[in-house]
């Protein structure tokens, strides 16, 4: 191969990046589409006058690249107010990226984030998370339709006027449920239930008006709801991004009932294929399954073994055999470390953890990387999702974390800590007391402390709660101590 072949193979931007890698050049120079390949490396140097802004927001971004350059302070202000940031530059906000920020600037930019269609801000847990944490105590935080969707899911409901609830589900209906990590997947049954409640839901029947109301939460659903309930729910589950097999079997349920808007042409089709009736009725035709939009990606096999017995109705049969394959595989990808595996060298990167989603994380992680690295992930890691990951990984409830000092270093990953986890640690010394009693690593539950951290210590032969032991656990923590305890306390050690 000669040289000129050898640099016509060179990726194009490259090319570009190869002319000038100063920054500000670059961005000149890379088309505003390509902007995504450009390496993060050339993202660090920029200057705050307005044509340089200008460029920016212009441009295509991925979230990685965007906390390189991020200055949202001084940028909003030159583009006229964050609602004027493109999305891909709003995708890159962090907590950390608006720390120094008031209240009102973050506030504006998180509303800055509702948007919808070829626009919408696509965030993640962590993003929203922060986001809900810095607008909570907000005067309007209960004008629902202010704020993203996706924000609205991490509401701490309780907080939700009752009188407002439906307002509240309204909004939430556009929000994607699948955006929870595994962490805090718990939170889209209490959804649900909540919104039971609010809704009154009582049976399996959702009616139309219900089943507008709850929106995207329909890809919640199990069969039971899906084959029972009005046919509007159809066109709710088109907006899923993933559909179990039992939903597929519900909604075959439902169209062979008959009475969708989809006739009974559908329900004769799907009565036919699954009794593998060698025929196909001449009254399908392929309008009628792309009216359907993705859901006959998720019906039986028979559905598409019958496809070359319809006269010419479905011309885009390989296009959406490939779709399907590529749905099905994506819970694999999923569950796979795509972002790259997390090693000393990825921990030590300035922008650590910042592009790993909470699901990257946990699949790119290694308890190893974990029990070599802990002072170093838990310097950078402070979501409570994050840390319960590092928690897991460092020991499971059946393993016996046996030496003090590794207990003692757990730092606020302590506080994710469950009964269980808890049970495993080895408390012998008042040191390791102290180090879990360190109030700047958070707050304790009570029970926790009084139940199961003390009892280890004194499980201990010949740990009392003695004048040492008082003055580690300190303040509010002595407050949760049982009478018992308190009892055996010698009036030597008060003193």
């Amino acid at each position: 191969v000669d040289l000129w072949t050898y640099i016509l193979v060179i990726p194009i931007f490259l090319q570009i990046v190869s002319l000038d890698t100063n920054s500000v050049k670059i961005i000149e120079n890379v088309p505003d589409e390509l902007a995504t390949e450009i390496p993060r490396v050339y993202l660090q140097q920029f200057t705050s006058d307005s044509s340089t802004i200008f460029r920016l927001n212009k441009k295509t971004w991925k979230r990685q690249q965007v906390r390189r350059f991020n200055s949202a302070d001084s940028s909003t202000a030159i583009l006229g107010g964050p609602n004027n940031l493109s999305s891909t530059v709003l995708e890159g906000f962090t907590c950390t990226g608006v720390g120094l920020f008031g209240k009102g600037q973050i506030n504006k930019l998180v509303k800055a984030c509702r948007r919808k269609g070829t626009k919408k801000v696509s965030l993640v847990e962590t993003q929203l998370t922060c986001m809900y944490n810095h607008i909570r105590g907000e005067s309007d935080v209960t004008s629902f339709s202010l704020y993203p969707p996706n924000v609205l899911l991490y509401y701490d409901y309780s907080l939700v006027p009752q009188s407002s609830c439906r307002s509240y589900f309204e909004e939430l209906a556009d929000a994607d449920f699948s955006v929870f990590s595994s962490v805090l997947s718990y939170k889209q049954t209490a959804l649900f239930n909540n919104a039971r409640s609010c809704l009154g839901i009582t049976n399996t029947s959702l009616n139309a008006d219900q089943v507008s109301v709850l929106g995207n939460m329909c890809c919640m659903l199990d069969g039971s709801y899906i084959q029972n309930s009005d046919p509007s729910i159809l066109e709710k589950l088109k907006n899923c991004p993933d559909l179990t097999d039992a939903q597929a079997t519900a909604i075959v349920t439902l169209l062979t009932n008959g009475n969708t808007k989809y006739g009974s042409d559908v329900s004769k089709i799907l009565l036919l294929l699954l009794f593998l009736i060698p025929r196909a009725p001449s009254s399908w035709n392929g309008q009628t399954l792309k009216d359907l939009g993705m859901l006959p990606l998720y019906l039986p096999s028979t559905f598409y073994n019958n496809f070359d017995k319809v006269s010419k109705c479905m011309p885009e049969q390989d296009i959406i055999t490939k779709i399907r394959k590529s749905i099905q595989s994506k819970s694999k990808r999923a569950a796979d470390c795509t972002v790259g595996t997390i090693s000393q060298v990825t921990i030590s990167d300035p922008t650590f953890p910042f592009d790993y989603d909470v699901n990257q994380f946990n699949s790119c992680l290694t308890a190893k990387t974990v029990k070599d690295n802990f002072d170093s992930i838990t310097a950078k890691v402070d979501e409570v999702e994050y840390l319960q990951i590092v928690l897991q990984k460092l020991g499971s409830p059946g393993d016996k974390l046996q030496w003090d000092g590794v207990v003692q270093a757990l730092g606020p990953a302590s506080r994710v800590a469950t009964t269980a986890d808890i049970s495993s640690w080895t408390i012998t010394q008042v040191d390791t007391l102290s180090s879990l009693m360190n109030s700047s690593n958070g707050d304790w539950d009570s029970n926790l402390v009084s139940n199961v951290m003390y009892s280890l210590y004194l499980a201990v032969t010949g740990n009392t709660l003695g004048r040492a032991e008082l003055n580690a656990i300190g303040g509010s923590n002595i407050c949760s101590l049982d009478v018992s305890v308190i009892k055996t306390i010698s009036k030597q050690s008060l003193k």
